[in-house]
């Protein structure tokens, strides 16, 4: 299929763009997007059309071509850049190769020029992409990343609960990843909840954490595979030696010592019972996560083992896997009325088991394990919502009405908290940035990055803020505060249009100019001369 080129053409002279236009073939595999006449109006339509070539005219007014190929260069390193010179113009282009511009177009433009030039352009693009292609690149590509093929795989087993097609599990036997030789048992390893709210730290601690259990593994001389799966780390530990039942259980308390002591990390893992092949992956997961459940609220130490402890689950009502995940979507993602649904689907269920209950307590922990788990994802702390222990809450349940009951009421509080915050963190971060605007708009250099390392958030986040509460965007915001600003000065004061160019924040008067009149309709001479 013949490649097309998307190409943004930059030419002060509207005739100059014109011909250019008017003389690309349609099958030169080359088609013009947008058109400025200044180099700020071509910034623009950059970001909008995302081009693949941007034509442009060296000597310009506001900023040249050569300012605007280095702003290119360093936003969008990925876009190819041509310039139309003159014969005399040969300063500039020295100044070009420094930028590895290495396209150029010689005005006056003919149509064989034309032709020409866009012919050799397509060659290079057209061989940069295949380049991209190149299989040897794309095989040493593949092989770097089979080790997170393995993790993705072993993660898809997880998530699809086992339903892999059989091809799948023979494409891994031949890298190696085997479960059907040995036993194994599955440890799923949480960090206690970080304090406070950034993420990096958090992801960077777990990262840690799992490489000093493969340090431990290693040194115990085990045949292991890990990935991250959730909020915590799976290993899969396969069995070795005759005494490997107390080997491991060293190890994991090796495990727990090391996170605390040399990383300031309180860890938790939860053991399967012992499995074989790769269908049973999903049952050996949810055994130890139940285990960690009881590690959380029955005070049974950071290394549980699920052997040990449901040992006769016949009289003991238990929630689905299923209705776990829609208690769990509910909570996230639902409103209030929602959540009550769930729950009231959960009574139906509980009511309608013709099973003689004897036992709650399982059935308990896991309704609170999922509020727990609810608050640990919003990153909520639940004593804003819950006063008491946890354990002592859920021990004086005298009906499960009452645990309903509470179940309900705390995700509702949790997300009407989470809302709450939320809405007046992003209000907070918003305000702050438009109080900056207001103070600095007078400095030429203000920048959204500049706003943005001040107040420790992502330029995308702040983006969304502007879009979200005020329907605007960063610049537009900027350019309106700079022309109010410009409109009162030039209506109550004397100063000369220089002097409040620069008063607002623009070094070229020019290009405030050009601002005032794109915003008002109007020169900022025209309208000094109106009022």
């Amino acid at each position: 299929m013949e490649n097309v080129y998307r190409m943004i053409l930059v030419d002060d002279e509207d005739d100059v763009r014109g011909r250019i236009n008017s003389k690309i073939a349609q099958d030169s595999g080359f088609v013009v997007v947008g058109s400025a006449g200044n180099g700020y109006d071509a910034l623009e339509l950059i970001e909008q059309h995302a081009p693949h070539i941007v034509l442009t005219d060296i000597k310009m007014p506001y900023i040249d071509g050569i300012e605007l190929a280095r702003t290119i260069k360093r936003d969008h390193p990925t876009v190819r850049i041509a310039f139309i010179t003159g014969y005399d113009e040969f300063e500039y282009a020295r100044e070009a190769v420094d930028l590895h511009i290495s396209s150029y177009l010689t005005k006056p433009v003919s149509q064989e020029d034309i032709s020409r030039f866009l012919t050799k352009l397509k060659e290079e693009l057209d061989h940069e992409l295949a380049e991209q292609y190149n299989y040897e690149n794309l095989r040493n590509k593949y092989e770097q990343s089979i080790p997170m093929i393995i993790e993705n795989f072993l993660s898809s087993v997880l998530i699809t609960k086992g339903n892999i097609r059989a091809q799948g599990y023979e494409t891994f036997h031949e890298y190696g990843v085997r479960l059907d030789d040995s036993r194994y048992l599955l440890a799923y390893v949480k960090l206690d909840q970080y304090e406070g709210n950034n993420f990096e730290a958090s992801e960077e601690k777990k990262i840690s954490v799992r490489t000093t259990i493969q340090t431990t593994l290693d040194r115990y001389q085990y045949e292991y595979y890990s990935f991250l799966f959730l909020d915590g780390i799976v290993f899969l530990i396969k069995e070795r030696g005759d005494d490997f039942a107390h080997r491991i259980d060293q190890a994991f308390f090796e495990m727990v010592k090391i996170s605390e002591k040399f990383l300031s990390v309180s860890i938790n893992i939860g053991v399967s019972n012992f499995h074989r092949e790769f269908v049973q992956l999903p049952a050996a997961y949810q055994e130890a996560e139940t285990a960690l459940g009881y590690s959380n609220f029955l005070k049974t130490g950071r290394i549980v083992y699920i052997d040990q402890l449901e040992r006769d689950t016949s009289t003991k009502l238990q929630l689905s896997e299923q209705e776990v995940n829609d208690l769990e979507y509910s909570a996230k993602y639902g409103d209030a009325k929602t959540v009550r649904k769930a729950i009231e689907s959960l009574k139906l269920q509980v009511m309608g088991n013709n099973q003689i209950v004897t036992n709650y307590r399982i059935y308990s922990i896991r309704l609170v394990d999922i509020v727990v788990r609810f608050a640990d994802s919003i990153k909520v702390d639940l004593h804003r919502v819950v006063s008491g222990d946890l354990l002592e809450i859920m021990m004086g349940f005298t009906s499960i009405d009452q645990l309903f009951q509470w179940t309900e009421q705390t995700i509702l509080k949790l997300q009407s908290y989470n809302d709450e915050t939320k809405q007046s963190s992003s209000q907070r971060f918003l305000d702050s940035a438009v109080g900056y605007i207001q103070q600095h708009f007078t400095d030429s250099n203000i920048s959204m990055e500049q706003i943005c390392d001040e107040q420790g958030i992502s330029v995308s986040y702040l983006s969304l803020l502007f879009k979200k509460h005020m329907n605007t965007t960063f610049v537009k915001f900027l350019t309106k505060t700079r022309m109010e600003k410009a409109h009162e000065l030039l209506k109550f004061t004397g100063d000369r249009i220089i002097e409040i160019a620069l008063q607002c924040g623009y070094k070229d008067v020019y290009y405030f100019s050009h601002s005032f009149k794109k915003f008002y309709g109007v020169s900022p001479r025209k309208y000094r001369e109106t009022i």
